[in-house]
């Protein structure tokens, strides 16, 4: 293994020089294998590269004395506006707070990877939502398998239960997700690695027995902290002056680009007790009542 960490640290170096020594070229960042320090024989040199001048967006796959590289090319232009595209707690942000800067010849650059790093709280809630609304999703999903005697699509329908949770307990506790986001959860929460040992290596006659043990976990805790989870959007709603449907919240600019399954949130929240719910007719640019629709309220 040493040999193969020396491997990595020669290729990574003179791929670096290389980059560096190109006047076109204005920064690096590392992330991945090679920065996380978890290397195989199979591990890539993950780099994202910005240039000097306009290109395409574009992922370049190459060799560096035996090892495999993948560098996401960018210009600085693309950069420069990149993370403004989309709210922090996205895949740009998580590349950002994943990385190191290994080298910048521009100010700008620095400057915007420094700034990239944060984690605003709003940005914090509004990702809260968007892996509650997921997990309530999944949730469902594996209910609806194993009232069917569907008992291998519910233990799937499970697994994925657990991940979403696991980003959603990871986000609200004030850390970044990553890719073994599952890892880093069963780390934080005991009852959660007991659980998700017990399902992956329950035996086939108790496994609707521990699916089911694991629901019930899951529905405790959103019992518990639907409060938090909620916390932006019960803000939110507070400020109206009248009620609103699941459309009229996710059409809000507050909630742009952001995937959140507002009425099954909505649902959730109303069986918590923590609002309300009326129904408002729906009505045509002539003012004819189409049909009724759900609407909420503090």
């Amino acid at each position: 293994m040493l040999n193969n960490i020396e491997k990595y640290q020669k290729a990574f170096s003179s791929l670096i020089n290389k980059l560096k020594s190109n006047d076109s070229i204005l920064a690096a960042m590392v992330f991945g294998s090679v920065l996380t320090g978890d290397l195989w024989e199979g591990s890539d040199i993950d780099l994202f590269v910005i240039c000097k001048n306009k290109i395409n967006n574009r992922r370049i796959y190459t060799e560096e004395e035996g090892i495999k590289v993948h560098i996401k090319l960018i210009s600085k232009e693309k950069f420069l506006t990149l993370y403004d595209e989309e709210i922090a707690g996205g895949f740009i942000h998580r590349v950002f707070l994943s990385s190191r800067l290994v080298f910048s010849k521009d100010d700008e650059v620095t400057s915007k990877y420094d700034i990239g790093r944060y984690y605003p709280d709003i940005d914090r809630e509004k990702w809260n939502m968007v892996y509650f609304s997921d997990l309530l999703k999944s949730i469902e999903v594996c209910k609806k398998y194993l009232a069917n005697n569907g008992t291998y699509m519910a233990y799937s329908s499970a697994i994925k239960a657990i991940e979403d949770f696991s980003k959603l307990y990871v986000n609200s506790s004030g850390y970044m997700i990553s890719k073994d986001v599952m890892t880093m959860a069963t780390n934080l929460n005991d009852k959660l690695r007991e659980f998700t040992d017990e399902l992956f290596f329950v035996t086939q006659e108790n496994m609707y027995e521990v699916i089911n043990k694991i629901i019930n976990f899951l529905e405790e805790d959103i019992n518990i902290n639907i409060k938090k989870y909620t916390a932006l959007l019960l803000e939110f709603m507070k400020d109206q002056e009248s009620p609103l449907s699941s459309e009229d919240i996710l059409v809000n600019k507050l909630f742009n680009n952001l995937n959140i399954r507002f009425e099954r949130l909505l649902n959730r929240m109303l069986e918590s007790g923590i609002i309300k719910r009326k129904n408002r007719d729906y009505k045509d640019e002539e003012n004819n009542v189409l049909i009724s629709e759900n609407v909420y309220f503090i």
